[in-house]
């Protein structure tokens, strides 16, 4: 099957302005307010005094702002009273800051150019607040007032308190970030606010504060949102959107002991070359209770990940707390080449939840999404949530939530409208899948995998695995496909296919289910469906409904077959659980194989399908084996099961546990007599099993009191023939008066009905014409014969030897064959008995009847 690669978001043209930095500071008054700032003309180091206090709120404005290379530009205020420093420029010039602008006491400076800013790797803040940087035109405040820097000429700001929103008019200016590392203080906002918004290189630090990226394509207003002392944007959707990117190793920072959040509003998000979002409680800080904030990211077209991009909210080594969450909404995600998305805990606290909301497509490659409690860390991982229209995870791309230290994993939950695809493995032969465990060493319980989608398909290795290498249980597998589940290959790294739900060696807890429900399912060339144990715990059952087909083919370029396993083996201990298939037609072909089987001394699973019609071929095979007991087959097939080329229909039961049954129901159980297709209830060292095969016909197998080279029907026991199981055939009555001719009712007087050609034709003495029969108007002497068959006598029907049942087999030396009643079928021929009487056949005769046309002789002598 076939489907195409999905094509990543649009290239983000980010705009980047050339400027070189000015040697003077460019900070020039424009004479607009009531009482304007002032500063001296030509410095490096400025200092910005004067200005229009209004209530806690003092207002700037300038025609020119800028800060070169090494200068400073310094707000003095009275840092008693000022809570927000208000700074517009007017002019048609962008701000370049190439060095320090610094305010005294606390207040948050608000810096707008609607011709753009840029901030040089020189750059650098020390404010007591927060810092918004915004090329919006003005500042919109509750009273209506807006702060403009395109219409200066604004009514005097008299009763004007806190402002509420920052108002943008079409094609406004970038912001950009060229290396600088900018900074507030713990606690407070960092906002860029712009056109194109772009980092290259570079750091923005608001640790256990908020940092804010928005671009912004057009008219629009956004609301600024006050939080204690941090700023927030409250981004509508009715704003269009413009590019935010986040390239050459820049980094956004919001680790602190709490708290620290991380906002993206943008038409498309980019971040290439190492860079990274990071939220959480940093290493050695933190305590009982301490929460980190989230990373939002909005993203209305695309969103790529490049280069071991990461976005990271996480509970570093010796560090108390609980991790934030990770929320993505975007139209198309792409993440690439080690990227990765990662809320996991180092430290003492629960790790958060990572939610992936993309309207079209998601695309993982060589990348991945963690969310994982490590080896030091104590507390429990969390969720993954992913909804979109399409899926595709290739070259190793992994979606974990596990447990390597002391604490539950979280589980993998993806919602899919189309198709869900996971596909290879990558160099360091890492599959590409979703996996929930419980690792080496860890403690714990994994959870489910779980998904729902149009169609998912597994290829060349890729897997699905809720399993537990440590201490605790496995979770479960669940699969909703309204059209197709397909598993498929071998990866290069020699592993197949497959969904797994396992206690693997070493680990100590119970395996949890495989559920699938679907259309079709198929496994093909060595892929699998595993419910197992391998080391100490049950391991879960295997429940398949499909409404059409469950196709199982092959054998994988490893030598291994496709098929679906529950299975304990050694060193393992513990039962194995069931094998429920529910579908219109089950396929088993090229070698492919059910099996339920216990090496161990505890119950091997059993295995159950219900279907319309059960097909095996070439060498497939449907195996209960069993060490320790149990081990059950039930077949239901409404219209037929049917076994070609050396299939087989197996209990074995090894040391001394007696053999598992074998129930078939179905209306044609058929077979190629020489093709050695076998339904065998085996044992090696006890009693065998039973066989019971409910049917309206039986087709080229039969009971046989031990295997032979045809194929055959037996319960057999190694021990001997005092040790074998029950056959039981029950075939369905005929009925007698199916096909058969009514008889008339009224009475006929025969004499008037006899033939009267016999004349005499001459006065020759007559002769005799005897008619021996069983009834019937004699016919005339030319007229053919009606009886065309030679005549037998009736053999003597030889009376059955009926054994004692299994449960008495130790006191008889005879194996039981039970038939329940003398089959009836529908007469297939028809034989005349010695004293003319007809016998009724199942088979038409084998010899050649007479020719219908006789050379008769005429009634008198000539």
């Amino acid at each position: 099957m076939g489907y195409c690669a999905m094509g990543y978001a649009p290239a983000l043209a980010i705009a980047t302005f050339v400027i070189t930095s000015p040697v003077h500071a460019q900070i020039i008054p424009d004479n607009t307010l009531l009482v304007n700032s002032s500063v001296a003309p030509g410095c490096t180091a400025c200092t910005i005094e004067g200005g229009t206090v209004r209530g806690n709120n003092l207002f700037h404005s300038f025609s020119e702002f800028s800060v070169p290379t090494g200068g400073e530009a310094f707000f003095n205020n009275d840092a008693a009273s000022i809570q927000n420093i208000l700074t517009r420029v007017t002019g048609n010039s962008v701000s370049n800051i190439d060095g320090l602008i610094r305010a005294n006491g606390t207040a948050n400076l608000f810096l707008i150019n609607p011709n753009g800013i840029v901030f040089y790797s020189n750059a650098s803040l020390n404010i007591g607040g927060s810092f918004i940087a915004s090329t919006a035109n003005s500042l919109n405040f509750s009273d209506g007032i807006k702060f403009s820097a395109v219409n200066s000429q604004t009514p005097p700001l008299l009763t004007i308190t806190v402002p509420i929103g920052l108002q943008y008019a079409s094609n406004p200016g970038s912001v950009e970030v060229q290396g600088a590392s900018l900074q507030v203080n713990s606690g407070q906002t960092l906002a860029l606010a712009g056109g194109n918004v772009s980092m290259n290189g570079g750091q923005l630090l608001a640790l256990g504060g908020r940092v804010e990226l928005a671009g912004v394509a057009g008219e629009g207003s956004i609301n600024l949102v006050v939080n204690g002392s941090s700023l927030g944007l409250n981004f509508p959707n009715s704003v269009l959107r413009t590019d935010v990117s986040i390239t050459g190793d820049a980094e956004v920072n919001v680790r602190a002991g709490g708290g620290g959040n991380i906002g993206i509003n943008a038409r498309n998000l980019k971040m290439a070359g190492g860079s990274n979002l990071l939220a959480g409680i940093n290493s050695g800080l933190g305590s009982v209770g301490s929460q980190a904030g989230n990373i939002e990211v909005n993203a209305q077209g695309a969103i790529n990940l490049q280069d071991r991009s990461i976005i990271s909210n996480q509970v570093l080594s010796n560090a108390v707390g609980n991790g934030g969450d990770i929320n993505i909404t975007t139209g198309l995600l792409g993440v690439t080449n080690g990227s990765g998305v990662t809320a996991s805990t180092f430290g003492q606290g629960n790790a958060g939840n990572v939610a992936i909301a993309a309207r079209d497509t998601i695309s993982f490659k060589m990348s991945y999404v963690f969310s994982n409690v490590t080896s030091k860390g104590i507390g429990n991982g969390g969720d993954i949530n992913i909804t979109t229209g399409s899926l595709f995870l290739t070259n190793g791309a992994e979606l974990v939530a596990a447990t390597f230290g002391q604490g539950n994993a979280g589980s993998v939950n993806i919602t899919a409208r189309d198709t869900i695809s996971f596909d290879g493995v990558d160099s360091n032969k890492i599959a590409s899948g979703a996996f929930s465990n419980v690792a080496p060493g860890g403690v714990g319980t994994s959870d489910n995998i779980n998904i729902i989608t149009g169609s998912l398909f597994l290829t060349n290795g890729a897997q699905l695995v809720a399993s537990t290498f440590g201490k605790g249980d496995a979770g479960s597998v669940n699969i909703t496909a309204r059209d197709t589940v397909s598993f498929d290959g071998i990866g290069s790294n020699g592993f197949p296919s497959g969904a797994f739900s396992n206690v693997a060696l070493g680990g100590v807890g119970t395996s949890d289910n495989i559920n699938i429900i679907t259309g079709s399912l198929f496994l093909t060339n060595g892929a699998r469906l595993v419910a197992s144990t391998f080391g100490k715990g049950d391991s879960g059952s295997v429940n398949i409904t499909a409404r059409d087909t469950v196709f199982v083919d092959g054998i994988g370029s490893n030598g291994f077959p496709s098929g679906v396993f529950n299975s304990v083996t050694p060193p393992g201990m513990g039962n194995s659980r069931d094998i429920n298939i529910k579908t219109s037609l089950l396929s088993v072909t090229n070698g492919a194989i059910l099996r339920a089987s216990n090496r161990r001394n505890g119950a091997a699973g059993n295995i159950r399908v219900d279907a319309d019609s059960i097909y095996l071929d070439n060498k497939a095979t449907i195996s209960a084996d069993t060490n320790g007991g149990q081990g059950n087959i039930n077949l239901f097939a409404r219209d037929f099961l049917l076994l070609r080329r050396g299939s087989n229909i197996t209990t074995n039961a090894t040391g001394t546990a007696t053999g598992g049954n074998i129930t078939i129901d179905t209306n044609n159980l058929v077979a190629v007599p020489t093709e050695n297709s076998d339904i065998n209830a085996n044992a090696e060292e006890s009693f065998g099993g039973r066989v019971i095969v409910n049917a309206s016909s039986i087709f080229g197998t039969q009971f046989r009191l031990q295997p032979t080279p045809i194929s055959d029907i037996t319960a057999n026991s190694a021990r001997g023939f005092e040790f074998n199981g029950v056959v039981q055939l029950n075939i369905s009555d005929v009925n007698p008066s199916q096909s058969l001719t009514a008889l008339p009712t009224n009475i006929i007087d025969t004499s008037q009905l006899i033939a009267n050609s016999c004349i005499a034709r001459s006065k020759r003495p007559e002769g005799k014409f005897v008619i021996t029969g069983n009834g019937g108007l004699p016919v005339m002497p030319d007229d053919p014969s009606i009886a065309p068959y030679q005549t037998y006598q009736i053999p003597t029907v030889q009376s059955a030897s009926i054994s004692t049942p299994q449960e008495n087999l130790t006191t008889s030396n005879k194996p039981y064959y039970s038939v329940k009643s003398a089959p009836l079928i529908e007469a297939q021929g028809w034989m005349y008995g010695s004293n003319g009487e007809v016998i009724l056949t199942a088979s038409a005769p084998s010899i050649a009847p007479h020719s219908s046309w006789l050379q008769l002789s005429t009634c008198s002598g000539s």
